[in-house]
């Protein structure tokens, strides 16, 4: 999908335009200056006179975007979100901020509200309030009991483990029911 054309807007032109009575005046102190330095008009500085030729023009910017920046470049806001995420990794891995997730767990240390409780010397808690809202030395298990989270139970890994992988080309079904426990199911399901 392409942008729409940038809206027209009246242009206010200035008596020169192009700087044309600036650029052909030959009184400037800088210009006499390079002159007698060996400089000449269409020569660029620097040592090989790899410079641009031309004088510095002024543009007048009427739009909103950036510096720098044009209708074409706003397309790519993700390419250069990607670059800039790019550089930041970069200087934090130069820096010694890149360390390692595992590192990084280690040195975390768990809020534990219990723990501030009984360091303070004013009673801010409750030891059944402070034991009941702290989470930190609750085990997984818990935690999914809390949140809801089901967990995968034994039945259903032994489900899940029914097909085994055909090594010789044959299906073969493995199965933790007996054939009685079996019919008696589909007899269930059929009424």
């Amino acid at each position: 999908f392409s942008l729409p054309a940038a809206a027209r807007r009246k242009q206010k032109w200035s008596v020169d335009p192009r700087n044309s009575a600036w650029s052909n005046d030959d009184s400037k102190f800088g210009q006499k200056m390079l002159e007698k330095m060996g400089w000449s008009k269409g020569k660029g500085l620097g040592a090989q006179e790899q410079g641009n030729p031309e004088h510095i023009r002024v543009k007048v910017k009427n739009d909103v975007l950036g510096l720098g920046a044009t209708i074409n470049h706003e397309d790519n806001w993700i390419a250069h979100q990607d670059d800039f995420n790019q550089l930041l990794a970069e200087l934090n891995n130069c820096h010694g901020q890149g360390e390692t997730e595992s590192s990084v767990k280690k040195q975390k240390k768990t809020f534990s509200l219990e723990e501030k409780s009984k360091s303070s010397k004013k009673r801010v808690h409750y030891m059944k309030f402070a034991k009941g809202k702290d989470l930190s030395s609750r085990t997984e298990q818990d935690l999914s009991c809390i949140f809801g989270r089901r967990q995968k139970s034994a039945k259903t890994q032994e489900r899940n483990n029914w097909l085994s992988s055909p090594g010789d080309g044959s299906n073969t079904v493995k199965s933790a029911l007996t054939v009685q426990e079996y019919f008696a199911k589909r007899m269930a399901k059929l009424k």
